[in-house]
């Protein structure tokens, strides 16, 4: 039939299509002012601001600061090297400058056990210290950087931003014509790049390294972005309260210093911290394409991070340096984030656990008082939060093999050492985009089934239960999920009792906190690597999805709503697409590529090594696969070895010192050198399984046991098989440098195998049939190795 009873008047259409206008306005309204609120939060920690060079004396310039590193990071300066020295000297000049009394430490550095290094890794080293003495000192506070270089690049970033805030604070400190209460010690570590050993040289063996002090360490990981302190010695109560209350620009979050106990990133913190320093670390990431590349030139330096770098250094000196440094070892740790405007939240870790058990019960007492008003069943709500684990799972797998699938399309891709790319905005957002196409193709697959309300409420009740148990498991990272389910909680009860008008304000204030926390922290996350999206940013962008759910059914389409996350899965296609496009690779976007070489002298027979999957250009020179090969302790794990050309190049040396047995222990002490003045020098005992080495000492220090040899495997030894004492020395100078070793239950014949090592880059123009790479690569960790076996006879 088709009376007009039937038929919808124009009145009721007029009204439905004004409600469905009304609620596509609302929820694009309160999805932008979310939207607003995450760029307000990321621009809040981003730097902008630069002190020009005349700027008052008393205040850090970051235009001053950048003078010191066009002057000492214009070539490369791995320690030991010439360029080294002059970079040393003129650091020291300037402390002189400032009418500073500067200190050279000569010392020998013995890579801390912690980093887990075979074979064991030491060296000569010289630090810089400074003391600018203060007036009634409850201890002292430290300045610190490193002035060392990796072969490959000039380090105007890495450290050459951490060394230039250091000089300009130091240098606006004395301007202020006032001392501090406490003393301040400018100090430039050496050997970091070679395993942190000017820092383990000072804690071990400087007196000022005793009694109580505070370290401000200044690292990078890249060459712009905001300058985060990452992470701290604990208990933190004390350094995170001065920090926060005194850093003009205090970015920092706990996150970070719980993932740094699970991924591997080791800082001079690392030496610092053992020895009962306590210790705020920080760093910029932003850029990481630039992180130990040809590329790290003052070019790349970027003014505003430096300005930021250095702003905070000298608030932190000057609050430090007037404090009673007994009050900063407070017997707590904190849980601390940002929030805007340039505020450091921050409270004690017990309440993490409160938190997110209130997160939880408040999740709950929704989902019950929304079954008790019928907007859901507790079967359908039960359903869709055990078919939450597919989004997320899917996401967080797509974060997973996303890097590994760009470089199967570009090979070249891979040549960054942080999985970085020069432009790494498009790819970003494509991450970001494919984190909002997987759960809302499981919304649009189930929205009838299970219903719109049911499904968002099965990602919250994941947001609050992950937020509860970080809560116990890792209090400082519980934020980052505790609040914004908090906050989503209360907003949705807001909503189920408000009337219709305030729904979407009440759901618009409950998602703030995850706006101001989840959003910025996802995005500040990805600087850490597109390698690693899948550990932080992936699950948390799928979770702010899940959160955001209740606004997006506002926007949500009558009729074929796939369509939805199939226009989310296109833009990401597109901005892939756009990345790839814009990802260029040539002479100015070089890219990293490997090569060793390896000369044993006792057969005249030489080889290349590769890794195991080396690039195109590094192929040709590779042969099979092979764990095994004449120079384990220089490059350790699976490898390409291919037949090389011998070169003439000559052999390290050995020279007995001492060779006696008494008592059934033998001590033997010789000096090994490199004849061609290689900044590298190792030696491996290749000792009968009878022997048991009692103890290994190198220029004077003792090297641990279990890093320099004894049980276990070697690469390329088969279980079992006993791992020869090794050592790595770095700078040993042209005299060599002195090894003493005793062993019990062996007086025969010893094997020493003596190799040195150069890395710099053009080391390898001398090798016979080496062609360097294209001008689009640049070598990195190259390595050229000459290996002789001396048998010492008693």
């Amino acid at each position: 039939m088709t009376t007009s009873e039937n038929r919808t008047s124009p009145a009721r259409e007029d009204a439905s299509a004004t409600r469905t206008r009304w609620s596509l306005a609302s929820g694009l309204v309160a999805l932008g002012v979310l939207l607003l609120a995450a760029v307000g939060a990321v621009v809040d920690i981003t730097p902008f601001s630069v002190s020009p060079a005349d700027a008052p004396g008393r205040d850090f310039s970051a235009r001053r600061a950048f003078s010191h590193i066009e002057r000492f990071a214009t070539a490369p300066h791995p320690v030991g090297t010439a360029e080294h020295a002059r970079v040393r000297e003129y650091l020291v000049d300037e402390l002189r400058r400032m009418g500073l009394r500067p200190e050279v430490q000569e010392a020998t550095g013995v890579a801390p056990s912690s980093l887990g290094a075979w074979p064991a890794v030491a060296g000569r080293v010289l630090n810089i210290v400074a003391l600018i003495p203060g007036t009634a000192p409850t201890g002292r506070v430290f300045v610190t950087a490193h002035y060392d270089s990796v072969p490959e690049g000039p380090g105007a970033n890495d450290d050459g931003a951490g060394t230039a805030s250091a000089l300009e604070a130091a240098r606006a400190l004395l301007a202020d014509g006032r001392r501090p209460r406490n003393d301040v010690v400018l100090l430039i570590t050496d050997g970091e790049e070679a395993g942190l050993l000017g820092a383990e040289a000072f804690v071990a063996g400087h007196p000022l390294a005793r009694g109580r002090s505070v370290v401000l360490n200044h690292e990078a990981r890249g060459a712009k972005g905001p300058v985060l302190m990452f992470r701290s010695t604990r208990p933190n109560a004390g350094l995170i309260s001065v920090f926060g209350s005194a850093a003009p620009h205090p970015v920092a979050d706990s996150t970070f210093a719980d993932l740094m106990e699970i991924l591997p990133n080791d800082t001079d913190f690392t030496a610092f911290a053992p020895a009962g320093m306590s210790v705020l670390d920080s760093a910029f990431a932003g850029a990481g394409t630039y992180y130990h590349s040809v590329l790290d030139d003052p070019s790349r330096v970027d003014l505003p991070t430096l300005q930021q770098m250095g702003d905070n250094t000298l608030a932190l000196v000057r609050a430090f340096g007037d404090a009673d440094l007994a009050r900063t070892a407070d017997g707590q740790d904190l849980v601390y984030f940002n929030v805007p405007p340039g505020i450091l939240v921050r409270y004690p870790a017990w309440a993490a656990s409160v938190l997110g058990g209130l997160a939880f019960v408040a999740t709950l007492a929704l989902v019950l008082l929304a079954r008790r008003r019928g907007a859901v069943t507790l079967r359908r709500t039960l359903l869709a939060t055990v078919s939450a684990l597919i989004p997320i799972g899917l996401t967080v797998g797509a974060g997973l093999v996303f890097w590994d699938a760009l470089t199967t399309i570009r090979p070249d891709l891979g040549g960054t050492a942080t999985t970085t790319p020069y432009r790494p905005e498009p790819f970003w957002l494509a991450l970001l985009a494919l984190a909002i196409t997987v759960p809302l193709a499981w919304y649009a697959l189930l929205r009838r089934r299970l219903g719109s309300r049911a499904l968002a409420l099965g990602m919250l009740i994941w947001t609050a239960f992950l937020g509860l148990g970080l809560g116990v498991a890792s209090p400082g990272s519980s934020h980052s999920l505790a609040w914004p389910a908090l906050g989503a909680a209360l907003g949705g009860l807001a909503a189920l009792y408000a009337p219709a008008r305030w729904r979407v304000p009440a759901l618009t204030a409950g998602l703030l906190p995850a706006a101001l926390i989840l959003a910025p922290g996802t995005w500040t996350a990805l600087p850490m690597g597109l390698a690693y999206a899948g550990y932080a940013v992936m699950p948390q962008a799928v979770l702010l999805v899940g959160l955001t759910l209740p606004l997006v059914e506002f926007l949500w389409p009558r009729r074929r709503s796939l369509l939805v996350p199939l226009a989310a899965l296109a833009v990401s296609i597109v901005l892939v697409g756009v990345g790839l496009r814009l990802e260029r690779t040539d002479a100015d976007h070089p890219r990293r590529t490997g090569l060793g070489y390896g000369l044993d002298a006792d057969t005249g027979k030489a080889v290349w090594v590769t890794s195991a999957s080396p690039d195109a250009w590094a192929r040709r020179y590779g042969g099979p696969a092979s764990a095994a090969h004449p120079f384990p302790d220089v490059w350790t794990g699976p490898a390409l070895v291919g037949p090389a050309r011998a070169a003439t190049l000559a052999a390290p040396s050995v020279k007995v010192v001492e060779d006696t047995v008494a008592g059934g222990v033998r001590t033997l002490r010789v000096r090994i050198r490199s004849e061609r003045g290689a900044p590298q020098i190792g030696l491996r005992l290749d000792a009968p399984a009878t022997a048991a080495l009692r103890s290994l000492t190198v220029a004077g220090r003792p090297l641990p046991k279990e890093a320099a040899g004894g049980s276990g495997e070697r690469p390329g030894e088969t279980s079992g098989e006993r791992r020869g004492a090794a050592f790595t020395f770095h700078a040993p100078g042209p005299e060599g440098v002195e090894v003493s070793l005793t062993l019990a239950g062996h007086d025969g014949p010893l094997r020493l195998r003596v190799t040195d090592v150069s890395s710099a880059p053009g080391d390898m123009a001398a090798i016979p049939g080496y062609v360097p790479p294209p001008e689009w690569m640049f070598l990195a960790g190259s390595r050229v190795a000459v290996a002789k076996t001396h048998t010492v006879v008693p």
